[in-house]
């Protein structure tokens, strides 16, 4: 095990905690493999439903480890960082974070790219690349003005203001808000409950989200295939069976 990076199977759920909180959860090379053979793991493993990614003591990741960073700068398509950047946003398994403290570079921009956020109502965001000289990452150039709002990602990404967790709830950046001691608790209690639904059903409707924007007919139409292709599908079979036979769904085996 990588105890930079504590990888653990419960109940569907696949939590990832980046745990170097002596260096603030600063994210190394092998941190990012780890988090990257974690998606890649849900995507093939049955037994997976779902990936959750926390931090290590009070704070989320305060972004790249610095000093790694530069011994191993990014070089093309193979470096980790960017290897993880790319799964992180190709892949059709539903993410979630559970921010439990400061979120800095990495740490927000990955957010942008989980279908659920949840954040200690503590937590502070900050995506200060300028203050580094460099530009933004992970695609956040094109989905914080998306998301948020161009002048918010404006105030983030131009000028390197943090913001706070109410802020980050409003523009949408958090889904909810949490009290530190109960932050896990809930966040695992959602993610067990999302992990008893059709993996493969939520995988398709992640896919269709994140589709290129296309004309409206075109779209029904890609969406009424697919939608034709689950009817058939072992999960759709146990989801109506159970509906007629007035019993909880069991996708365990599908």
């Amino acid at each position: 095990m990588n105890q930079e990076a504590i990888v653990e199977l419960d109940s569907g759920v696949l939590s990832v905690c980046f745990n170097r909180p002596e260096k603030k959860n600063a994210l190394t090379q092998s941190m990012y493999r780890a988090a990257t053979e974690a998606i890649v793991r849900a995507e093939s493993d049955a037994a997976v439903k779902v990936v959750v990614f926390t931090g290590a003591g009070d704070i989320f990741t305060s972004g790249n480890d610095i000093n790694d960073f530069l011994s191993v700068p990014p070089d093309g398509e193979d470096s980790p960082v960017v290897q993880f950047l790319m799964v992180l946003a190709d892949t059709d398994i539903p993410i979630l974070a559970a921010v439990n403290g400061r979120a800095i570079g990495v740490g927000t921009t990955m957010l942008m790219h989980c279908e659920k956020v949840y954040a200690v109502d503590t937590a502070s965001f900050a995506t200060p690349f300028i203050n580094l000289a460099v530009v933004p990452e992970a695609g956040s150039s094109l989905l914080m003005p998306k998301f948020l709002g161009y002048q918010q990602a404006a105030r983030m990404l131009v000028f390197g203001e943090a913001i706070d967790a109410q802020t980050a709830k409003a523009c949408g950046l958090v889904s909810e808000l949490c009290a530190a001691g109960t932050l896990m608790t809930t966040v695992m209690d959602d993610a067990r409950r999302i992990a008893t639904l059709p993996k493969k059903a939520m995988r398709n409707a992640k896919r269709l989200m994140r589709m290129a924007e296309q004309p409206l007919r075109d779209r029904i139409v890609h969406e009424m295939k697919d939608f034709g292709e689950a009817l058939n599908s072992p999960e759709a079979q146990e989801a109506m069976t159970a509906f007629m036979e007035k019993r909880p769904a069991d996708f365990s085996k599908c």
